[in-house]
């Protein structure tokens, strides 16, 4: 049993220890690549490194008098830059949480021109990298290649989220059938960056301006990118209504006759602004489906329903709640597994930026960039 001395001198070294510990500061979780401008949290479960310091982790300091600060570049992590300037994550956590609160509940994202306090001392300058010789490049498994176009036979019906039995493969696909803004952008990215991608276009959006232009390239890139149909005016074709642009033509219920009409009317679009068939791949609009909508489908010969694994919902803008280009990156690169179907759209409001993020984050983890051809082939 205590005495009533030992349990006060107890109670004060208690005392004198809480005042004098720092305040906690949640450990940065580990991340995953660092593609071209920020970095990306792990899914739940991922583990390593939860600092990322090059240096034994003391409990942090406060803010100094004296400080040297960096700019944030694309590529940078919270590690890379405590590794640079031989500090550790949960200091620079500590020291920049009140400029960049998120810091404090989510260390895996910094943004590129954030300006950060990286020392306590004056004209600190980061370690050099150290060079390495280039990587030999491997060559990509058989069958999951940038290569696009070359279609399986149309066959028994199927519907497909993810593509079974492939290697290290995404395909990231993209939905022509509202917003068209920056479509034409996001093409020329791809053909740039080398990305084969598969498109599902609408009848109606391909008749516009930027429409005839995406199926331009789609003509002139007939190995890069295969065109795909999403029906003539994007109506739902399970419950009746929707559209795009408008919905005029979406109103009333949809019998296999209407349903043919939806496919081979932008068929014969798609057909003669690319030069390809888009049989038998198709999307069906909002995802939505029945039996009847398959069997319609597939007796006009769009026998390969394809829907998605990871919806990036880059329609909706920030302004109504949508994602961000980093959110939408983390999402992609986190979520991807062999024979992804990744679903964007060539109008989507971050798409593009989000896109500079991915392409170099998907294939840091080892994925080919592909079309939805490459992956059944």
């Amino acid at each position: 049993m205590r005495t009533p001395r030992l349990t006060g001198l107890l109670a004060l070294l208690l005392a004198l220890a809480a005042c004098a510990a720092p305040a906690a500061t949640p450990a940065a979780t580990p991340t995953v690549g660092q593609p071209g401008g920020g970095t990306f949290s792990p899914a739940p479960g991922a583990s390593g490194d939860p600092g990322g310091s090059a240096t034994p982790s003391a409990g942090p300091t406060g803010t100094p008098a004296t400080r040297t600060t960096y700019t944030v570049k694309a590529g940078d992590s919270l590690s890379s830059i405590a590794r640079a300037f031989e500090t550790s994550s949960r200091q620079l956590q500590a020291w920049n949480a009140d400029r960049y609160p998120s810091l404090a509940t989510n260390p895996g994202v910094i943004e590129p021109g954030w300006i950060l306090l990286v020392s306590g001392d004056p004209g600190v300058t980061p370690l050099p990298t150290p060079s390495s010789p280039p990587a030999t490049p491997t060559p990509p498994p058989s069958g999951l290649g940038c290569n696009a176009n070359q279609r399986v036979s149309a066959g028994s019906a199927q519907t497909f989220r993810t593509i079974p039995g492939t290697g290290p493969g995404v395909a990231l696909t993209f939905d022509m059938g509202g917003r068209m803004d920056p479509a034409v952008d996001i093409m020329n990215f791809l053909v740039d960056h080398e990305v084969c991608a598969t498109i599902f276009a609408t009848g109606v959006m391909s008749q516009t301006d930027q429409g005839r232009q995406v199926l331009a390239i789609i003509r002139d890139h007939p190995g890069q990118f295969e065109i795909a149909n999403h029906t003539m005016y994007h109506c739902d074709l399970a419950r009746g209504g929707g559209g795009s642009p408008t919905t005029a033509p979406c109103t009333g219920t949809f019998d296999a006759a209407r349903i043919r009409a939806e496919l081979t009317d932008a068929e014969a679009i798609l057909r003669d602004g690319t030069g390809q068939s888009p049989q038998p791949y198709w999307r069906p609009p909002y995802g939505s489906l029945s039996q009847a909508v398959i069997d319609a489908a597939a007796a006009a010969g769009y026998t390969k329903t394809f829907l998605w694994d990871v919806d990036t919902v880059d329609w909706k803008p920030i302004s109504q709640g949508g994602p961000t280009a980093a959110q939408i990156a983390a999402k992609v690169i986190n979520n991807a597994v062999n024979g992804s179907n990744v679903l964007f759209h060539l109008g989507g409001y971050e798409t593009l930026d989000a896109l500079e993020l991915i392409v170099p984050g998907l294939r840091d983890r080892g994925f080919t960039l592909t079309s939805l051809s490459d992956l059944l082939n």
